[in-house]
């Protein structure tokens, strides 16, 4: 019976180790599958920030120079 118990629990254990591991790869391999909130929780899971299209880049860039301008 004590057998049984154990490794019941070893099972159980193993399952949630393995839906941690598989979640965190997902948090970080696929960041735009998980609402911003859940970053908050899971600190390893930061998303990289989305780098901008190179049209807004210039777009960006011109309106900088013209401020400068003015």
């Amino acid at each position: 019976m004590f057998k049984w118990v154990v490794n019941s629990v070893t099972d159980t254990l193993i399952a949630f180790i393995l839906a941690t591991v598989l979640l965190w790869y997902g948090a970080v391999s696929y960041p735009e599958f998980f609402p911003k909130s859940f970053h908050q929780y899971w600190g390893v899971a930061k998303p990289e920030p989305v780098a901008a299209s190179i049209h807004e880049v210039a777009v960006s860039q011109v309106s900088a120079a013209m401020q400068v301008q003015h």
